[in-house]
């Protein structure tokens, strides 16, 4: 496979800047911070790569990080954060992202500062401009590099170099961290964040299912969302009747499957809908 020539030439001058460079890439093990944990291996002078473990992500992908670190030769360091310390954080305003990433990204400065490294890697892609994303400010203001936006490569692109590359990530769904399902200005606490972990633990798990989501709302009601084509693969009538007494037992006192399917960000939805209203 070759690439078209538009985005080898973006590749190449992503390369080119990496070259000679000492690097630290946060690595979440998806697909857009792999693929940079990839290149910044292969063509930098040296890379580390540090992962966050916390209450916040599915121990299942720290195992991965690891894996992956460790297949490719890697350096590869995990640090343990506790965003719930933090009462800013806690309180879920529209702006948690940006108040987690300062966070997260002060302890690798922290990090490069004692280690001599010459910049901080994050793999944010041109789509995530696109959305609301109060993370990218704290990036902006704490100075981290983000090439995929710096020479324009979305998604889809970074999907088609890690299939140049011979990746096996290429393929592997987004994630993102589990605060994200709870609604704004609705506390965040570890007893909602383990409702969240095991209900989509046991829904993946069960029924063979590599994307959903089950957003909380109002500590009560469980709101699933499914690809539309697993939503008539798993609501069976003895499923939902597995699926009601499992999440139940987990605290949830509402299920509900949300017809619109799963959809990045769905709860950003109101934000647009009270910006429209205004």
């Amino acid at each position: 496979m070759d690439l078209p020539k538009n985005l080898k030439n973006k590749l190449e001058s992503l390369v080119t800047f990496l070259k000679s460079k000492k690097a630290i890439v946060a690595f979440s093990g998806g697909v857009d911070s792999s693929l940079l944990a990839y290149l910044s291996n292969k063509y930098a002078k040296e890379t580390l790569l540090v992962t966050e473990k916390s209450i916040l992500y599915p121990d299942d992908e720290i195992r991965l990080t690891s894996e992956f670190a460790q297949n490719h030769n890697i350096n590869h360091l995990i640090i343990e954060r506790n965003p719930l310390e933090d009462e800013n954080f806690r309180i879920n305003p529209k702006n948690r992202c940006y108040i987690c990433k300062t966070g997260l990204y002060e302890d690798i400065i922290k990090i490069k500062a004692e280690r001599n490294f010459d910049i901080i890697l994050d793999g944010s892609n041109l789509d995530d401009l696109s959305d609301y994303r109060p993370g990218m400010q704290a990036l902006k203001e704490l100075n981290i590099v983000t090439p995929y936006i710096d020479y324009k490569i979305n998604k889809q692109e970074i999907r088609e170099i890690c299939k140049y590359f011979n990746l096996d990530v290429q393929s592997k769904p987004s994630m993102a961290c589990f605060s994200s399902r709870i609604p704004y200005n609705q506390e965040i606490n570890e007893e909602k964040l383990n409702m969240i972990r095991e209900a989509e633990k046991f829904l993946k798990n069960s029924y063979d299912l590599n994307q959903l989501r089950v957003r909380l709302h109002d500590g009560k009601l469980a709101r699933i969302e499914l690809l539309p084509k697993d939503i008539s693969k798993v609501m069976t009538d003895e499923n939902i009747e597995d699926i009601k007494t499992k999440l139940k037992e987990l605290g949830f006192c509402y299920v509900t499957i949300d017809l619109e399917g799963f959809r990045s960000g769905s709860l950003n939805e109101i934000l647009i809908l009270n910006e429209e209203n205004r």
